[in-house]
């Protein structure tokens, strides 16, 4: 924990960027993003000129992400994602996650801010309204095939500044907090209508060497960050008490 902790606070804001690696065409990401979809939300939330966070009287309000603004259709998002990314139809992927019946653009992104790693946003609508709740961009693992931790710390804490920076209600803001061995938040805010920012980095379990035996090491290989609509009643399947 100290030495994940410490890899944070030493990291170089100022330090360039290495040369981008491959990226995967597939979008087997989504399955990351299925997992964390709404899990966020018992933890307890967003860019520069990518992040659309509106200010109203000095409160930070969180809309959407860039063109796209919650509540939009998936014809109204999808044209927000070729105005914002101008990016070929063969680029934005129509994916669905069966247990919360909802649906995703997604859309694959050389640079979302200068300097910064490829990565993918998942533009999600929800099962009832079909209208867009969540808005999730990935760096790392599964974008990219090799993954430097470094660079997601750094483009990590880039966002953190920033963040910090809006002014987000202290009661409603975590910074740097660890949950487990997989997930240590960033970021989190929350706005006045209880629309969340939140920036995690995940870390997976780094395998043993045949025939070693030890405590678990775990190797950061994602930065995820979402913007959700509706932390306390999300837009998705579920079967109410008395239907089953």
């Amino acid at each position: 924990m100290r030495e994940f902790v410490k890899m944070i606070a030493d990291a170089n804001l100022g330090s360039s960027y290495k040369k981008k690696p491959s990226v995967r065409a597939n979008v087997t990401f989504v399955v990351l993003i299925g997992a964390l979809f709404f899990s966020v939300c018992t933890y307890g939330l967003a860019q520069e000129s990518s992040i659309e966070i509106e200010e109203v009287a000095g409160s930070p309000q969180i809309t959407g992400f860039r063109s796209a603004q919650f509540g939009m259709s998936e014809s109204e998002t999808l044209e927000a994602i070729r105005r914002d990314f101008q990016l070929q139809q063969s680029r934005i992927a129509n994916q669905t996650n069966d247990e919360d019946r909802t649906s995703s653009l997604v859309a694959t992104v050389d640079e979302i801010f200068a300097g910064s790693e490829p990565a993918q946003v998942a533009y999600i609508h929800g099962y009832k309204q079909n209208k867009l709740i969540q808005v999730n961009v990935v760096w790392g693992s599964p974008v990219t095939e090799e993954v430097d931790p470094q660079t997601l710390v750094t483009t990590a804490n880039v966002l953190r500044k920033y963040f910090v920076s809006l002014g987000f209600d202290p009661d409603r803001t975590v910074v740097n907090t660890r949950i487990d061995d997989r997930v240590f938040i960033v970021f989190r805010g929350v706005d006045e209508q209880g629309r969340m920012a939140l920036l995690q980095l995940i870390s997976n379990q780094v395998p043993a060497a045949e025939g070693e035996e030890s405590e678990p090491q775990f190797r950061i290989d994602s930065l995820l960050l979402s913007y959700i609509e509706d932390i306390k009643d999300p837009d998705i399947f579920r079967i109410e008490k008395g239907d089953f």
